[in-house]
């Protein structure tokens, strides 16, 4: 047996040559050397990535967040992304999917609406908020440290209302409270008179 093998070419001993190997799609798991659950943590190129055995997805340990790789796939360094991308309309005000205008609902400031701004808050996803008044303006509502309040900050401070009207709050401030009238849900003129008394 040991004659035949001499007698064969050096390449079929020694299984598939370096070219072959490329071009076989190795599974991450087996990138990563991963056998058992009983060692789930492995390196590869710099990057930390944790499995709970070869059939379990592949989490890679990022900086910021989490990736979940599939097991039997190979690892690439530029897979497919997906792209958001928020569409605007020429005010500035964020539509949603169907192209409506996207506002906060039941959330009002002096009675006006308020809606998602196409701007986001820095290093976040956040959108500013913006008051749309009767004159189209899109005006911001500022908190008393005068920084611009966001959609997430209306959402918190109209779930503390009662009807969803976020002026009542202090502290904060909007260009339109200076030409604004003055809240008139209650108008003592149009009350009925209750006295019973003749």
């Amino acid at each position: 047996m040991k004659d035949d093998d001499q007698n064969l070419p050096s390449s079929a001993n020694q299984g598939p040559s370096q070219s072959e190997k490329s071009d076989e799609n190795t599974s991450l798991v087996d990138e990563l050397g991963i056998q058992d659950i009983y060692e789930p943590m492995a390196g590869l190129d710099g990057k930390i990535f944790c499995t709970a055995g070869r059939d379990a997805p592949v989490a890679e340990f990022n900086e910021d967040y989490l990736i979940l790789h599939p097991p039997q796939l190979p690892l690439y360094e530029q897979g497919p992304e997906e792209e958001i991308v928020v569409s605007v309309d020429e005010r500035g005000i964020v539509l949603d999917e169907l192209g409506v205008a996207k506002k906060i609902p039941t959330a009002k400031y002096q009675g006006f609406p308020i809606y998602y701004f196409g701007e986001q808050k820095e290093g976040t996803l956040k959108h500013y908020a913006a008051v749309l008044t009767a004159d189209e303006r899109l005006v911001f509502i500022f908190d008393d440290k005068g920084e611009r309040l966001t959609t997430d900050d209306v959402y918190k401070l109209r779930n503390k209302s009662v009807n969803g009207e976020i002026s009542q709050f202090p502290g904060l401030s909007c260009i339109i409270d200076d030409t604004s009238v003055e809240d008139e849900r209650v108008d003592p003129d149009a009350m009925v008179n209750t006295d019973i008394t003749q």
